[in-house]
């Protein structure tokens, strides 16, 4: 994703903090428009969370900088036990599992004396007496990979997820719920 640094200044910024990042680094993407075609937008912040691509050229021959990809949204990231999570890259991997039906709900909370953060993600699987077990294990082993975090994955039965994510009620789906605090 080539930036046109003549047209635009991208800076990657700390979410908490608001301060540039190190190359390769992720961080919210903020904007400053450099021609005013409309009203001027300086350090608008987007929500989107990117980090600038490090390395050689592009092999297509553009000496403009590259952003990585788009890994998600802001308001959708939550920091656990130092590590950015994003909801939807947990959607993704569950969506790639032939055996759920792709829905699937977080929860974050302290357990044990020691308040260590633990992330459960609860899928829902139509055939859960005979795949239950097998996604379970199979989600939990991509989790690790795909987030870097080991993350608990309780397989539930169909419609168990409704009154957590609204989705029968609503049109903004719940995905999360921080139990931390």
């Amino acid at each position: 994703m080539h930036i046109n640094d003549d047209c635009f200044v991208i800076e990657i910024a700390d979410p908490d903090t608001g301060n540039v990042v190190q190359d390769g680094e992720r961080g919210s993407v903020h904007i400053t428009t450099l021609f005013r075609h409309s009203a001027p937008q300086i350090r608008f912040n987007i929500n989107d969370i990117s980090s600038y691509m490090t390395g050689g050229a592009c092999p297509c021959g553009c000496t403009f900088r590259r952003l990585t990809r788009i890994y998600g949204r802001n308001d959708n990231m939550v920091k656990v036990r130092g590590v950015n999570v994003f909801t939807e890259a947990i959607g993704v991997a569950v969506a790639e599992d032939s055996r759920s039906n792709g829905e699937y709900f977080c929860v974050i909370e302290r357990v044990g004396e020691s308040g260590r953060e633990e992330l459960t993600v609860k899928v829902e699987v139509p055939e859960l007496v005979a795949h239950g077990a097998a996604v379970k294990d199979s989600l939990e082993r991509r989790r690790r990979d795909v987030i870097g975090l080991r993350t608990i994955v309780s397989p539930v039965g169909v419609h168990a997820l409704d009154s957590h994510t609204g989705l029968s009620q609503i049109s903004n789906i719940k995905r999360l719920l921080d139990q931390r605090k």
